[in-house]
């Protein structure tokens, strides 16, 4: 008897896990890719990371209350200095505009920034932790995700081997 429960039991969690999982998405409609979803900048207006498409994109989400992530963001801004066959791209992920506003000044980023405050973005591109880094072929797929925080020498290294040839 208690196997047929269990076994009942389990039956019923899975069917419910596969509801709930099948129901969790970006919130943004199945037909749109991560690319195409907009997002408002930080310094006013608005834009897709579609826009920054025509070279590579390294997309970084970030959050003020992340300390790796605000200790790689002068790595990105340099690095973003040197190479203008790349574009950068932040996202404040879960964050407020006022904070991102402040780590973005802090940290002297200059490249564009914007807000990702209901997580539909990164949630499209499932990033699993913070900081999240994402570098883009000009096609709109992913080529490399990293979790954690980089270095510049990384990031360099991740341009050249996914990005460039």
């Amino acid at each position: 008897m208690v196997g047929r429960r269990r076994r009942a039991a389990m039956a019923v969690a899975v069917a419910l896990f596969a509801v709930v999982a099948g129901s969790c998405g970006s919130g943004a409609g199945d037909d749109v890719q991560p690319t195409e979803i907009e997002f408002e900048l930080l310094d006013g207006g608005t834009a897709t990371v579609e826009d920054f498409l025509d070279r590579p994109v390294v997309l970084n989400f970030f959050a003020s209350w992340c300390t790796p992530c605000v200790a790689e963001m002068p790595a990105l801004e340099s690095i973003s200095q040197q190479r203008s066959d790349v574009a950068f791209v932040g996202l404040a992920y879960n964050d407020t505009p006022t904070r991102a506003r402040e780590i973005v000044a802090d940290t002297g980023v200059t490249y564009p920034t914007g807000m990702d405050p209901n997580s539909a973005i990164g949630n499209a591109f499932e990033i699993l932790g913070m900081p999240t880094t994402l570098f883009i072929s000009p096609n709109g797929e992913v080529a490399y995700q990293h979790t954690g925080g980089l270095t510049t020498d990384q990031v360099t290294e991740h341009i050249n081997t996914h990005l460039t040839s």
